[in-house]
């Protein structure tokens, strides 16, 4: 059953972690539903670009142990309606696997509400990224979050 994505952004202000999780790898679903949110006032931030960003002030060996505490500062700056797209570097080995699901769930609470795309597969409520025999493979619980499969949103006019 599709859900039009303005009840998904209603609900989701109702849970205690505000962190729409919209899974899947569609970019033609993920393009539309990003103009949307742009038309309606959300910010929209490729977390790829910033980690990188973040990762060039830090020698390699202290990156792991800063780039959560760097992500909730920046976070915290940001304002309360955010889109984050381009996340998968954080499931890397390098950022130590936190993953952009744990990166981001704590800092969306109160009044600031996140939107993540997450590029994985959806097997109940799990998300899965990657294959078991690779080191970027992660299984990341969803429960605490309103989540939904990317082809199941429906957006208006699209």
């Amino acid at each position: 059953m599709m859900k039009d994505i303005n009840t998904l952004i209603e609900g989701n202000r109702t849970n205690h972690y505000k962190l729409l999780t919209i899974i899947g790898n569609n970019q033609t679903k993920i393009d539309q539903i990003v103009e949307y949110l742009k038309k309606n006032s959300w910010e929209i931030y490729d977390v790829e670009e910033k980690v990188l960003e973040i990762a060039e002030q830090f020698p390699n060996d202290r990156l792991k142990l800063r780039i959560g505490t760097e992500i909730k500062k920046w976070v915290r700056k940001l304002g309360n309606h955010i889109a984050l797209i381009n996340s998968n570097i954080l499931y890397s080995k390098e950022m130590d696997k936190i993953g952009p699901f744990r990166a981001f769930k704590y800092c969306m609470r109160g009044m600031k509400e996140g939107i993540l795309f997450l590029d994985a597969k959806l097997r109940g409520n799990y998300a899965i990224y990657s294959t078991p025999d690779r080191p970027d493979y992660l299984e990341t619980e969803l429960s605490d979050v309103l989540f939904i499969d990317l082809e199941k949103i429906k957006v208006p006019g699209g």
